[in-house]
């Protein structure tokens, strides 16, 4: 079996330039035609995606959550209610500079322990995965912490404002464990837990989930794709995530 994975992972190697890898590719590309059907098929949902830069923080230091809004439809306004414990952390600032939304009816709303983002786009709005905003915050007293998408509105682009259903997603919320000099290391074992870098919805398993989920997202280019950390999402990529998917 190791055998096989390492074949799998090393038949896209750039010093490979047998006869072997000009068949494969279009064998690929075809499984890669396939899955991105079976993803556009099983993935009709829009949601709501958070994905924080750390998931253990010592207490005192920032940190960064993600916002992410996933349509399957086009969507030209959102309003979405992140709550938190206050406690545990606090809001510097929210950043809209790559947000896919270009009109915001308000400014975002950090209010007790909630975070409100209200705005939308021109014409008929977007469709995909793009980012709302980027939460910077600061980690406060010890222990686990959760940031969670609520409440949420997605209005389609077609002229009506029609609300677009939103799914519920293992991602619409996220842990993190705040940490000091004080506690003991298999505290915070316990509490994060390891990642598969391929498992991208999360479910503790790579599944054909996931490897939908990594064709419908081929040539995005997110770093959250380039599990070889190359800088690029290509077909090495593919045979990785392949490879756990059989190996795992």
């Amino acid at each position: 079996m190791k055998k096989f994975k390492v074949f799998i992972q090393s038949i896209f190697h750039p010093k490979y330039k047998s006869a072997t890898v000009r068949y494969m590719f279009p064998a690929m590309l075809t499984f890669a035609a396939l899955f991105s059907v079976a993803s556009v098929v099983s993935t009709q949902s829009s949601y709501i995606r958070l994905e924080s830069s750390e998931t253990s923080i010592e207490a005192g230091e920032n940190f960064t959550l993600h916002v992410y809004a996933q349509a399957h439809v086009p969507i030209n306004a959102v309003d979405i209610t992140l709550s938190f414990d206050k406690n545990s952390v606090e809001v510097v600032q929210v950043d809209r500079g790559q947000s896919v939304l270009t009109i915001w009816t308000e400014d975002p709303i950090v209010r007790s322990n909630k975070v409100i983002l209200r705005g939308g786009t021109y014409r008929k709005g977007f469709i995909g995965e793009h980012e709302i905003a980027s939460i910077d915050l600061r980690a406060l007293s010890t222990g686990l912490g959760t940031f969670e998408a609520k409440d949420v509105v997605l209005l389609a682009g077609d002229g009506s404002g029609t609300p677009v259903t939103v799914s519920e997603s293992l991602d619409s919320s996220v842990s993190f464990f705040v940490y000091d000099e004080n506690t003991e290391p298999s505290e915070i074992a316990v509490h994060v837990k390891v990642k598969i870098v391929t498992d991208i919805n999360g479910d503790g398993k790579v599944t054909l989930a996931d490897i939908s989920a990594f064709m419908g997202a081929w040539g995005s280019k997110k770093a959250t794709y380039d599990f070889n950390s190359d800088g690029k999402m290509t077909f090495r990529d593919f045979s990785i995530i392949l490879a756990d998917y059989f190996f795992k």
